[in-house]
């Protein structure tokens, strides 16, 4: 197995900032079907169907593609689970719901399109929110994308607003 290297601590330690968007928009959406339902009497809204799109990078402090094997992207996955859920507590506590559980379910996979190869992690909530992270290497930097929406219908990155994102930051198209 694989060590962990300086490298690897680096791009986890920088990557805190897209988590903690991840965080905290599963949070904002678990408050919001907290309160739905308390608000027994209240009928409940319909689930906010866009999707939002956040893009960041950073150096990549000489990690690339040839280190996304299966061990990087399994610590990805469980470094990222793990924020979201820290994330996610915090958040509902400052909501007012200090005991509020909402569970995680992730999938963590690599898709390929030509010479690209690029990290996909999808989370969902029990609480009806999902997201998905792709992930990937472009020259000297790290690139993430961030797609969130706030309904149990899964977010596309073969087509859409996703996919269109990663057509423009890492030059390819997946699925496609």
């Amino acid at each position: 197995m694989k060590q962990w290297n300086w490298k690897h601590i680096i791009l986890f330690l920088l990557a805190i900032p897209v988590v903690n968007y991840f965080a905290g928009n599963l949070g904002k959406s678990a408050a919001q079907h907290v309160n739905e339902r308390e608000a027994a009497s209240a009928p409940q809204p319909s689930a906010n169907q866009n999707i939002r799109v956040v893009v960041s990078s950073q150096d990549s402090e000489g990690v690339t593609q040839q280190n996304f094997d299966l061990n990087f992207l399994k610590n990805l996955e469980a470094y990222t689970v793990e924020r979201v859920k820290i994330k996610t507590k915090e958040y509902l506590a400052s909501q007012g719901y200090p005991n509020a559980e909402v569970h995680f379910t992730s999938e963590a996979t690599y898709v390929e399109s030509g010479p690209m190869k690029l990290a996909v992690i999808r989370l969902r909530a029990s609480e009806g929110s999902n997201q998905v992270l792709i992930v990937g290497i472009v020259g000297n930097e790290l690139k993430r994308i961030a797609c969130v929406r706030n309904s149990t219908e899964t977010i596309p990155i073969s087509y859409g607003i996703c996919a269109e994102k990663v057509k423009e930051v890492f030059g390819v198209k997946i699925g496609g």
